[in-house]
């Protein structure tokens, strides 16, 4: 159809509206789910700590394996392609490719990422409030450090956190692509064939730098030849994954 080489805001509007009526139990279940899962977590995984912490120490690792985690609400995108009465369906509904995956990338990660962590941020309060009262009187609130976003990008050390960022994007992205490319266990499926890839790529890695060595060498101050092409080929990554979505969601309309 000439109108689906195209995008209309008023069919991307349709669209949007007409997947928020269709899965809005899900979205407020995942919602909710998410942040009963980030209150227990954090309130079994976060210690009172002596001396002054900045919030980046007490959380990261807590953060990251969150971001990691949520991922899963990513890997299920695309639900109307799971069944193949329903992805016909889907399918057929007017609108153009690039307006059905600009539906799902929206709502996965536009939105859903910022609320995510506005869901961490709540947490973390609930949880040092709550410890509060489990220790009761006297306890130094201190040695439980407020969680601030900003000093998880911001502060003195901050080798790599951008970069991290961009990686565990690159990761959602990737998510988003297997829940087109498989129809069904996708998320299970896209961990399966990333890890094996990973494990592969890094053997044929190990294998050509025993073989014929590879030539190290600083391109920036702290970071090697080597180095930058990790960080390029796991930052950047996400590009690729998005248009593969794409197109992978345009072949399977033809």
């Amino acid at each position: 159809m000439k109108q689906n080489n195209y995008f209309s805001l008023k069919r991307f509007s349709r669209l949007f509206r007409n997947d928020v009526l269709i899965n809005h139990k899900t979205y407020l279940f995942a919602i909710i789910g998410t942040g009963i899962a980030i209150y227990i977590f954090l309130l079994f995984s976060l210690k009172p700590q002596d001396g002054l912490h900045r919030s980046f120490t007490a959380y990261a690792p807590l953060f990251f394996i969150y971001l990691i985690a949520i991922g899963a609400i990513i890997g299920s995108s695309f639900p109307m392609l799971k069944n193949q009465i329903k992805a016909m369906n889907y399918l057929l509904v007017p609108g153009s490719t690039f307006e059905k995956f600009l539906v799902q990338f929206v709502i996965r990660i536009v939105l859903f990422i910022p609320l995510a962590l506005l869901l961490f941020w709540v947490g973390a309060h609930l949880v040092k409030a709550t410890l509060m009262v489990i220790y009761q009187t006297g306890f130094d609130s201190s040695r439980i450090p407020d969680f601030h976003l900003s000093d998880l990008f911001y502060g003195n050390s901050n080798n790599y956190r951008i970069e991290i960022i961009f990686f565990i994007f690159s990761i959602y992205s990737l998510l988003l692509a297997g829940s087109v490319y498989f129809n069904r266990f996708a998320l299970i499926k896209t961990l399966i064939v990333s890890g094996i890839l990973v494990w592969a790529a890094t053997r044929f890695y190990l294998f050509l730098d025993k073989q014929i060595g590879f030539v190290k060498f600083n391109v920036f101050e702290n970071m090697s030849n080597i180095e930058l092409f990790g960080t390029l080929l796991a930052g950047l990554s996400w590009i690729f994954f998005l248009l593969l979505t794409y197109f992978k969601l345009k072949e399977k309309e033809v």
